[in-house]
């Protein structure tokens, strides 16, 4: 089993259920930058390793009374509409475009938390 992958893999659910950030902040930079994945199969790679994440860590949330059940479920209607039609969307757009959206989203949003 390949250590930096394993510490990769700690880091992102640790930062995930800290944060509540997707471990899709961690992992797809990761794993194109130093496992050279091509940025599709890092996106698509995160999203399956968010599942067990995102429950183990919900969870928890939920046993510590920090989690909104209701507005999960709404959002959560949403967010499968909205997945399903981005998973299709990376099909048709180049893996300069994709990288180029990744990083404004990244970008964005840290200027937008560390000002506000």
């Amino acid at each position: 089993m390949p250590i930096l992958q394993v510490i990769a893999g700690f880091a992102a659910g640790w930062l995930s259920a800290l944060l509540g950030i997707g471990g899709g902040v961690i992992l797809v930079p990761m794993m194109t930058y130093f496992f050279k994945v091509p940025i599709q199969q890092a996106v698509g790679t995160s999203l399956a390793v968010i599942i067990p994440t995102a429950l183990i860590g919900a969870w928890q949330h939920y046993n510590l009374n920090n989690l909104n059940l209701k507005l999960a479920v709404v959002l959560a209607i949403g967010a499968v509409i909205g997945s399903y039609l981005g998973a299709h969307s990376v099909a048709v757009i180049s893996p300069d475009i994709l990288r180029k959206i990744f990083a404004v989203l990244l970008i964005v949003t840290a200027a937008r938390m560390l000002f506000s």
